[in-house]
């Protein structure tokens, strides 16, 4: 597995244990520094062995995700057609984030891969049937929000 998909995974772990309403007010508040801590703890509870690289993609990913997570949401919201937000599984929901994150803000991640990474994490996690919603989706954002063609 490679580095990139392996940190990937992890966030998104991560990230649907960060949802839990608990920690709510912390999202708000997280600095790098604690963000790196607090990846360091999961990743003790889990029992994974990231390598430094891979720890400092999800560091980055984390801060991101949190930093810009309302505007994420509004962009998914947008391109949620015939769906709302709270009929989505919180998987798919963080996968979504997760992708559109990187997608906006990691360009230098071909889009074809982000979204295929996305399908992947959504088939091992949630269900065979949220690949296409997913790439349909994700695909969508890519091409008309972020006016991408790859």
């Amino acid at each position: 597995m490679s580095t990139k998909r392996e940190a990937r995974e992890f966030c998104l772990q991560f990230l649907y244990h960060f949802q839990l309403p608990s920690f709510q007010n912390d999202k708000k508040q997280i600095d790098q520094e604690e963000i790196f801590e607090r990846v360091q703890e999961f990743k003790q509870t889990l029992d994974i062995d990231l390598k430094p690289d891979a720890q400092v993609f999800v560091a980055t990913m984390v801060k991101g995700i949190l930093k810009h997570h309302v505007e994420l949401e509004e962009i998914l919201v947008k391109y949620l057609k015939n769906w709302k937000l709270s009929r989505i599984s919180k998987i798919e929901h963080t996968i979504f984030i997760m992708a559109i994150y990187e997608l906006k803000y990691h360009p230098e991640t071909p889009g074809k891969v982000v979204i295929n990474e996305a399908i992947e994490l959504g088939k091992k996690y949630s269900t065979k049937e949220s690949s296409s919603f997913l790439n349909g989706i994700l695909d969508n954002i890519f091409k008309q929000e972020l006016n991408r063609n790859e």
